[in-house]
């Protein structure tokens, strides 16, 4: 029997794991998500009638990812999945008012999450059971905004004594990104990848409604995936 065992463990150290695999997986991943300063300058443009305009930005936060995929060819595969990226917060301080101008400030905490599907081209580099790949598809994203009011600022087209709005937004929209998968086990895989989230969420606009502000979201994600 240990003569058996030994050349079949061999082979498994030295074939590539797509020769060893079957064409579906499944992944998690967890990272750390970054929404752009384009958050920042889309809020600060459309605040009117104040002065000394500035703002405090909480960007990243912890992501999450579950996904499952089907390797169609040597060189292509599609896959689908769940993102959670998390929270943030952004808070504008300014002067509000006239005669005279008094300290306010608005915040904005926005929460990201979402369903997506993408095709992937795949280079493997089967010596170093290293597969480089880059994604593309779309994003079903789900976005929660809550808007808080203090000091001397009103909503424009709303009642002076409303202090705080939520506006929830789902809407689809672009996501690709690149990695690498590492086959260190003939099933089992580790990927790095970045993502990008393309303009998650409505621009704010003077004189808008439903605005959650408009901003790309990047994601680094360290995953293992098995093979089956």
């Amino acid at each position: 029997m240990k003569k058996l065992l030994a050349p079949a463990l061999a082979a498994a150290l030295v074939l590539p794991a797509s020769a060893l695999a079957g064409p579906w997986y499944v992944g998690l991943g967890v990272g750390q998500a970054r929404t752009s300063d384009d958050l920042v300058s889309n809020r600060e443009s459309t605040i009117i009638n104040a002065d000394d305009i500035r703002s405090t930005f909480d960007r990243t936060d912890t992501a999450w990812k579950a996904f499952a995929g089907y390797r169609l060819h040597r060189n292509f595969a599609i896959e689908a999945g769940y993102a959670d990226l998390g929270k943030t917060k952004l808070v504008t301080d300014m002067s509000g008012g006239r005669n005279p101008d008094t300290p306010a400030s608005i915040t904005i905490d926005r929460k990201i999450d979402g369903w997506g599907a993408d095709a992937l081209v795949l280079l493997p580099l089967d010596a170093q059971r290293l597969t480089l790949f880059a994604r593309g598809g779309a994003f079903r994203a789900h976005l929660k905004a809550d808007a808080t009011l203090a000091g001397n600022i009103v909503f424009t087209n709303g009642e002076p004594d409303e202090r705080s709005r939520s506006t929830t937004l789902n809407d689809t929209i672009f996501h690709w990104g690149v990695g690498a998968d590492w086959d260190f086990m003939p099933n089992v895989a580790v990927r790095l990848e970045w993502e990008r989230y393309s303009k998650v969420g409505k621009a704010f606009a003077v004189g808008g409604t439903g605005t959650t502000g408009q901003a790309d979201t990047d994601a680094w994600m360290l995953n293992v995936l098995y093979r089956f």
